[in-house]
């Protein structure tokens, strides 16, 4: 591996985890916009806010999963002409070593912990996106 940063399916070779994870963290994406603090957000799950991202985003977070593989969640606030996205991608020496779903549901959980975080950090305001139906969004009431 010579790049820094795969996608699931270029790690994992094959496409169905890669869908599952694009899908699930494109429903989450649009609670992103409620983060006030991205670095706040990154000390919270025990990752770290990359000053000046590589790739062009908003903000890009690095979150170790085991020792040589990280996962890194890019957002892009959303704009006249685009909605709201999150990418995210892996990274590490032994990033190969790690089962795609593995890494696709490790992923999922940092989000919804990030929502949480969101949630806890607005709880006095009315959020409508929370009302979408996840467990994670919800705080586990439907």
């Amino acid at each position: 591996m010579d790049r820094k940063y795969f996608t699931l399916k270029e790690i994992e070779g094959v496409i169905v985890h890669d869908i599952y994870l694009k899908k699930e963290v494109e429903r989450r994406a649009p609670a992103f916009e409620f983060l006030a603090d991205p670095k706040d957000a990154a000390d919270f799950i025990g990752g770290e806010l990359i000053p000046r991202p590589e790739i062009r985003c908003d903000w890009m977070i690095k979150k170790p999963l085991f020792p040589g593989s990280d996962v890194y969640f890019l957002y892009n606030r959303k704009d006249d002409e685009l909605p709201a996205s999150m990418q995210v991608l892996f990274a590490g020496a032994a990033i190969e070593d790690v089962c795609g779903e593995d890494l696709a549901v490790m992923a999922i959980s940092v989000i919804n912990h990030l929502i949480r975080h969101i949630r806890n950090q607005i709880r006095t305001r009315i959020c409508p996106i929370f009302a979408i139906g996840c467990n994670a969004l919800s705080g586990g009431q439907q």
